[in-house]
């Protein structure tokens, strides 16, 4: 039997827990953040500087050359904006499910980033828990950033299976970036992205393995249980 003490210790350790998944959430917002929104915003006020001293020259062509600079660059502000936010509550989740979510994830990905990734699902399992869902989706975004950020990969393969024998999900990303030394990241500084899908694993007795090997790519694969249903 689970002593008052025991179960005041859990609760405050899920409560440390929860508190150290929102900061580190935070921590990656504000870094797309500080990556995206700040440079582009930058950008903007450059090119408003420019502005102002074509205007002082009164050069219609470099002031119209200007106003379109300028248009460019708010449009694609607002495309950032739209993706974090987007990123931060996805909707389309809830509503459309966990692979149109996917599918939407690596073409939207593959437009930003060059990178060809393809998607593939070997036997459809849903219906999903939301929680185990939004686990996936994160954990794919997460990796894809890896890949854009720090692999150099050319091509990244996403594969979500569902064994109804082992009831188990299991989503695969690899890519045939450069790769890196697994245990060495492990015991000096794991990234903040590995950190994230671990906490999100733990309460879903999810597992995360890593495979990478120098110049020949990485491999992440999240494994899930799932009840019978």
């Amino acid at each position: 039997m689970v002593s008052p003490d025991e179960k005041l210790s859990h609760l405050h350790t899920l409560v440390a827990r929860l508190i150290a998944d929102q900061e580190a959430e935070r921590r990656r917002v504000a870094r797309d953040l500080h990556d995206t929104v700040g440079q582009q915003v930058a950008g903007i006020s450059l090119e408003l500087s420019a502005l102002r001293r074509r205007l002082a020259a009164q050069d219609p062509a470099a002031l119209d050359a200007s106003v379109k600079t300028l248009q460019h660059l708010t449009m694609t502000l607002a495309d950032s904006v739209g993706r974090l936010t987007h990123d931060l509550n996805p909707d389309g989740l809830e509503h459309l499910g966990l692979m149109t979510a996917l599918t939407r994830h690596c073409d939207e990905f593959q437009l930003q980033s060059g990178v060809e990734v393809t998607f593939e699902l070997q036997e459809d399992p849903t219906p999903i828990a939301f929680e185990v869902a939004l686990c996936l989706l994160r954990a794919a975004q997460e990796s894809l950033r890896n890949v854009a950020t720090h692999a150099g990969a050319r091509r990244a393969h996403v594969t979500l299976v569902h064994d109804s024998g082992r009831r188990t999900l299991t989503l695969t990303i690899a890519d045939d970036g450069k790769g890196f030394d697994t245990a060495r990241v492990r015991e000096s500084s794991p990234g903040l992205g590995l950190v994230i899908i671990e906490n999100r694993l733990r309460p879903l007795n999810g597992t995360l393995q890593i495979e990478s090997t120098a110049e020949r790519g990485t491999t992440v694969r999240i494994c899930i249980p799932t009840p019978a249903r």
